[in-house]
């Protein structure tokens, strides 16, 4: 009877005694070696928020920042319908952005959540004095009730950091 000669890799994976790269062994033993920072971001110059969330979060380079709404420092929302306290919260992403090292030239995404479409066009106006060139991307939904029964609510991708804007046109990665 003849012997067939033993495939390690099959014993290896049967008996669980697999050849492992000593550098990937090393790795699984520590600790993540690949951090990333979660840091909480807040700005004194705004409303405190109106429930159990952060006003802002920077994860490494990018902020994420909750809906800010149309509110004075005193929790208050502002006179002036949906213009008004479109005004006051792109001033309150402003202060919040920087709190977190960014500014509204550094956002790259906004949602805009509204009470009533019908506001669309004063809250574009208004938007358009805070963003007067090289525009996040945005989208614009109506919804069925916002906070407080605000008109408006908005919120915000940003990048924190030293910022280059580069110029539109196709991406260098797109194909031809």
């Amino acid at each position: 009877m003849s012997e067939e000669p033993e495939n390690t890799e099959t014993k290896n994976k049967l008996d669980g005694s697999s050849k492992m790269n000593p550098s990937k062994a090393d790795h699984s033993s520590k600790t993540n070696v690949h951090k990333v920072t979660k840091t909480i971001v807040s700005s004194p110059h705004i409303y405190k928020p109106v429930g159990p969330y952060s006003q802002a979060i920077l994860a490494d380079k990018t902020l994420y920042v909750s809906g800010v709404l149309g509110m004075d420092p005193q929790s208050q929302l502002v006179s002036g319908g949906a213009e008004g306290q479109t005004r006051q919260a792109l001033s309150n992403l402003k202060h919040v952005l920087e709190a977190g090292g960014a500014s509204l030239e550094s956002v790259v995404k906004t949602t805009i959540l509204l009470a009533r479409m019908e506001d669309f066009q004063a809250v574009n106006q208004v938007y358009a004095e805070f963003f007067p060139k090289d525009f996040p991307a945005r989208a614009t939904y109506q919804v069925g009730k916002l906070p407080l029964d605000a008109a408006v609510e908005i919120e915000a991708i940003a990048l924190s950091g030293d910022l280059v804007v580069a110029e539109a046109g196709p991406c260098p990665c797109a194909r031809t």
